[in-house]
């Protein structure tokens, strides 16, 4: 009985695991993209853009660089964006999301 228990309890932490990993966009968060459509990097020294929130570093973004945000981590603590690259094409990755700040026109 208590092996059973044991393995439904790895199975449960798994899926919950899982379930956090899995890309969210709070309401709050919903409600700030509808109202901001760009925004901007405000870290002095550039904006790391990760492949994947927190893992390897792809590029860095200088202040005041202008990207999208496409989604929000369920901790609110990554923001997925989109941005124009040097070669003029569209890159996406994930950034810290506290170095971001509304920009409107």
């Amino acid at each position: 009985m208590n092996n059973i228990l044991g393995k439904l309890l790895v199975l449960v932490l798994g899926v919950n695991l899982g379930v956090m990993t899995i890309e969210a966009t709070s309401p709050r968060a919903a409600i700030a993209q509808q109202l901001c459509q760009s925004y901007k990097v405000t870290r002095n020294g550039g904006l790391y853009v990760y492949i994947n929130a927190g893992s390897r570093i792809i590029t860095t973004l200088p202040y005041g660089q202008l990207v999208s945000v496409t989604g929000i981590s369920a901790e609110g603590d990554w923001a997925r964006i989109e941005y124009l690259r040097m070669d003029g094409q569209i890159g996406e990755g994930w950034v810290a999301a506290d170095h971001l700040a509304c920009y409107q026109e």
